[in-house]
């Protein structure tokens, strides 16, 4: 990794606990490639409070961080991004990663999604996709694209006479 990949993962990954992760996932690189196996890893980082052993900080990303700290992996080893967010069974810890992670030394417990939890990271809200401003994205847009088609269909006929 040259000097400005490293200086570059830095701005991305929120804290040295991601970084920490990131590390220790790059010393399993060929994982990477098993689709199944990024599933799991995703499952098992979302709703879970990861800490490393020896280590104060912990880590619980939210959904979307927790696609996003699997796929960043994904990309650096040169594989393609997954949909994984709010696929189901989030918080799940199995064999398939849950083994992994343990043999690189992280432990886990559930997150506690009763209270506010301060390490519980996210990416900025946006909204769902079934929400009000989406729908009210996709009726411009496919106004547009209407406008559009007529403007060509007018030109069309023009030429044709």
């Amino acid at each position: 990794m040259t000097r400005r990949t490293r200086a570059s993962r830095r701005r991305l990954l929120g804290g040295t606990d991601e970084r920490r992760l990131h590390d220790d996932l790059d010393t399993i690189a060929p994982r990477a490639a098993d689709e199944a196996f990024a599933t799991s890893l995703y499952r098992e980082l979302a709703r879970n409070v990861w800490r490393r052993d020896r280590e104060d900080a912990e880590l619980s990303p939210s959904f979307s961080r927790a696609e996003w700290l699997v796929n960043a992996w994904r990309e650096r080893h040169g594989r393609a991004t997954l949909t994984l967010a709010q696929t189901g069974a989030e918080g799940e810890v199995d064999a398939t990663a849950g083994d992994e992670l343990a043999r690189l030394g992280w432990s886990h417990r559930p997150l506690n999604t009763g209270r506010e939890e301060p390490t519980h990271e996210g990416l900025p809200v946006s909204p769902p996709p079934g929400t009000v401003s989406a729908r009210r994205r996709r009726a411009a847009s496919d106004e547009r694209d209407r406008h559009a088609h007529e403007e060509a269909d007018a030109e069309l006929r023009r030429k044709a006479t």
